[in-house]
């Protein structure tokens, strides 16, 4: 019997869920549409809101709840899903959004065990540079102790939730779909109960809703390494060897084979204009 199981996407920001939901989406059975910020909007997730008193999720509060608002309108927001889904004639959809990385308890009340999460990673020093580059001041604070302590944080609630539910976990590393995508969209796809579809990887040649994602990815015509290995170009020596030290112990978790490791220590030597004064590796 095909799998219908809903598909959660999650992962740190600049991480490739855009890449992902995309491949998703392209996908004849799977309908992944752009970010709805369900749960931070319902949480009051945001970077010095002035306004949080007054937002609906806060006054609502004051009716029910937090458990009753989330049963009426979290079953609401999954009824969006299926309702997006048929309008496109496919029979199961995904929700991508990095922040479902540290909302997985809301989605397991929701949904219970009937669901599947791909946790996307990316090496923290690409990472950490590309959020500094693209600035996000409403949703990811400025320093840089604070935005490694996000990337942490959003990290190591996929691997616990990948320890506590292994056979509903898959960890996708952005480096191994840029090096391999073939092999990495069959074993992703297999793993999701479903056959790879040739397209996939040629997602942008599929209509694919506008809304709230990585610019640049309605613009890229099929995957590339160009954003691999960019952080020397972005990130000071002193910053990137404080990203380093604090993530290096995480990241060998993430990167379990050790097959990007060497790729990131390199990095540094081979693509910056000044001469390295220190080594990640």
């Amino acid at each position: 019997m095909p799998d219908t199981r809903p598909i959660i996407v999650g992962g740190c920001h600049r991480s490739g869920t855009s890449l992902v939901r995309r491949i998703l989406n392209a996908h004849s059975r799977i309908h992944c549409g752009p970010e709805v910020t369900f749960f931070r909007d319902f949480h009051n997730d945001y970077v010095n809101d002035p306004l949080k008193h007054l937002r609906f999720m806060t006054t609502a509060r004051t009716m029910v709840p937090e458990d009753v608002l989330l049963q009426v309108f979290g079953k609401a927001f999954v009824d969006c899903h299926e309702r997006a889904a048929a309008r496109t004639g496919k029979i199961r959809w995904a929700d991508k959004n990095p922040d479902n990385v540290v909302y997985l308890g809301d989605w397991q009340r929701l949904l219970g065990e009937g669901w599947v999460f791909v946790h996307v990673v990316r090496n923290p020093l690409d990472t950490l540079a590309s959020i500094k580059e693209m600035k996000f001041p409403l949703t990811i604070p400025a320093a840089l102790d604070e935005r490694i302590a996000l990337y942490r944080r959003y990290h190591e609630h996929g691997l616990a939730f990948g320890e506590k539910h292994p056979d509903r976990y898959c960890r996708l590393l952005y480096e191994q779909l840029i090096d391999a995508p073939e092999s990495s969209l069959e074993t992703l796809m297999r793993w999701l109960g479903e056959t790879a579809e040739q397209g996939q990887l040629a997602f942008n040649s599929f209509p694919q809703q506008s809304g709230l994602e990585d610019p640049k990815i309605s613009r890229t015509a099929e995957i590339h390494s160009r954003s691999v290995g960019r952080w020397p170009t972005i990130l000071t020596d002193k910053e990137a060897e404080k990203i380093w030290q604090e993530t290096r112990g995480l990241w060998s978790l993430l990167d379990r084979d050790g097959r990007h490791a060497a790729a990131i220590g390199d990095a540094r030597a081979s693509s910056s204009p000044r001469p390295s004064r220190w080594k990640i590796w």
